[in-house]
């Protein structure tokens, strides 16, 4: 009998990768966190960067660990700036 190696799986890279990974909505998210739609979408976005009880609240939601949590979320910032270095955000 012969054996693959399973396919590699990419990590999700932001916040918005590990929702749409999950086939999860903002709003579901939201709802699921306590938190509201447009907290998130500004997370996603890069327009604001996630306070410690919101990454926990999206931590436990989501089922990762809050380090994660804080990695996506600084990195969804981290794309958007990169995209727009002069953007004061």
């Amino acid at each position: 009998m012969r054996y693959s190696r399973p396919m590699e799986q990419k990590q999700p890279q932001t916040l918005r990768d590990l929702l749409t990974e999950r086939n999860i909505r903002m709003d579901a998210a939201a709802t699921l966190a306590g938190v509201s739609v447009s907290t998130i979408s500004r997370i996603c976005n890069g327009a604001e960067k996630a306070r410690p009880n919101t990454v926990v609240a999206l931590a436990q939601a989501l089922g990762v660990s809050a380090r994660r949590m804080q990695v996506l979320c600084d990195a969804s910032r981290a794309v958007h700036q990169e995209v727009a270095p002069d953007d004061p955000r």
